[in-house]
């Protein structure tokens, strides 16, 4: 598997030598993994015996993608985020210019919230959200800001698109994202950006909890664990950031 891996990311066709030589073996060893993974299906051949991935490993990708399903790849992730802040865990992806929550998880310390699992909700207001916006690319925020009216929502909604610009770069630059009561007043949300194996953002995490109660040591330890969490579940959905 290993000499598989590093054919699939090599720049170009890989000969026995360098196998031998990387994996510190004899020509005969590398050889052997050579030929088996070739007669396996998972490596073409050149005529100067030279080796590369073969499209079996497309076939096998295109099966795996289709049986992705990102809520329960990412449920055990968020249960274990709930379980150490104790705080409300939301898992969302973006649909058209909102968002839409596809896993909710309540903790101990959870307060009343309007959220539910299938609800709609904007990107531009919500950690999460905003979190999903700061890694679309540039036409794409574009975009957005000139079809979707930035409402007030909360006493501190961003409602100025410059303004918005400037704190989706900020979030980029540090890897999440703050709703300090923009979206729903009381409530304070940490979110992170969920990405997929092709390096595009697809969703987002994010805790929710009383903004009365976000205090600035607790909350660098709980921006710590979002940013694993939404670590965890880009890695299993074959991201190499």
């Amino acid at each position: 598997m290993e000499v598989l891996d590093y054919i699939v990311y090599a720049p170009k066709p890989v000969n026995v030598t360098e196998i031998a030589r990387e994996f510190d073996m004899s020509i005969s060893n590398a050889y052997k993994y050579l030929d088996d993974l070739y007669k396996g299906g998972l490596l073409s051949k050149n005529s100067d015996k030279s080796y590369f991935p073969s499209f079996k490993l497309v076939e096998y990708g295109s099966i795996i993608l289709k049986k992705i399903n990102l809520r329960e790849i990412a449920h055990p992730h968020l249960v274990n985020l709930m379980v150490k802040t104790g705080q409300t865990v939301h898992l969302a992806i973006k649909e058209g210019y909102e968002g839409i929550y596809i896993e909710k998880i309540e903790g101990p310390n959870s307060l009343p919230m309007m959220s539910r699992i299938g609800m709609k909700i904007n990107l531009y207001a919500t950690a999460f959200g905003k979190a999903i916006l700061a890694h679309l690319p540039e036409e794409e925020i574009e975009e957005y800001l000139e079809s979707v009216e930035l409402k007030k929502r909360g006493k501190n909604t961003i409602t100025d698109p410059n303004k918005l610009k400037n704190e989706l770069k900020k979030i980029r630059e540090r890897g999440y994202s703050i709703d300090n009561e923009e979206n729903e007043i009381g409530i304070f949300c940490i979110g992170a950006p969920i990405f997929n194996y092709d390096k595009k953002v697809i969703g987002g995490v994010s805790i929710s909890m009383s903004a009365a109660r976000a205090e600035g040591e607790k909350v660098d330890e709980y921006i710590r664990y979002v940013m694993e969490c939404a670590k965890n579940i880009s890695k299993l959905l074959g991201y190499k950031g």
